[in-house]
């Protein structure tokens, strides 16, 4: 009976992260139809992001947390947008309408993706740094390692 149980348990625990992995969506050309803004071709795969705002406002970049993409901060970009700011939103990598990269999603490889960008939207420095939930751990890990680039940073829970 127990080596029944030995065998049952891990199932029990290996199958739904299994299922949750098998049921994302793949990101292609229709389903990126309809993303709003554009996508940048990064060293790690295509990231979908989006300017608003004034063109000639002191820049915003903001990073979503694990599980929502870079919509959670649409109310955030109104209010930004109204005190001046041109604000810049994108997805990480495996959510919203970014590419799924396959392989170890640790600091490093998203504090990469953050590096690439601003490199493409030739962002050389002194902009505010938005990071939430997991993206406040990417923000905070990118400051760390330059520090020279933010004016500021602001972390939410």
């Amino acid at each position: 009976m127990v080596w029944i149980l030995l065998i049952v348990l891990p199932l029990l625990f290996a199958v739904p992260p299994y299922i949750a992995w098998r049921r994302r969506y793949p990101m292609n050309a229709g389903m990126r139809s309809f993303a709003p803004g554009k996508f940048a071709s990064l060293s790690g795969g295509r990231t979908h992001y989006q300017w608003s705002g004034p063109h000639d406002g002191e820049i915003a970049v903001c990073v979503h947390g694990l599980t929502t993409p870079s919509y959670v901060w649409d109310a955030m970009v109104l209010y930004l947008n109204r005190m001046g700011y041109r604000v810049l939103t994108y997805d990480l990598y495996g959510r919203g309408f970014s590419d799924r990269v396959r392989g170890r999603q640790d600091a490093e490889f998203f504090i990469s993706q953050l590096e690439d960008l601003l490199e493409d939207q030739e962002i050389d420095g002194g902009f505010m740094l938005l990071g939430y939930s997991m993206g406040g751990a990417i923000a905070t890990c990118y400051a760390a390692k330059h520090p020279e680039m933010l004016e500021r940073m602001v972390l939410v829970a």
